[in-house]
């Protein structure tokens, strides 16, 4: 049986809702690979210069790249800068 927390992600899925409109999910925009806005955070994971990973409680969002550096964390938003190379949803 699935667990309830999954319920709301299922129900999107069968009615074709994209899952940005269910509440807590994650959003990420990357301008010119240099900086990314993460929004609906629940934890940072992992930080180092080469690799920020975010949960979003049932996801996770793994940046990879160089010199990355945690600019700002306000509520659930994190703004990330540095070279970004790759971003990996999990």
């Amino acid at each position: 049986m699935r667990e309830f927390r999954e319920l709301p992600y299922d129900l999107a899925e069968r009615l074709e809702l994209p899952e940005e409109l269910l509440p807590g999910a994650g959003r990420l925009t990357v301008s010119a690979g240099r900086r990314a806005v993460i929004e609906g955070a629940r934890g940072i994971l992992e930080y180092s210069a080469d690799c920020v990973t975010v949960s979003f409680g049932r996801q996770k969002l793994r940046l990879r790249g160089d010199a990355l550096l945690l600019r700002a964390m306000s509520g659930r938003e994190l703004l990330v800068t540095g070279r970004i190379r790759t971003a990996e949803w999990e």
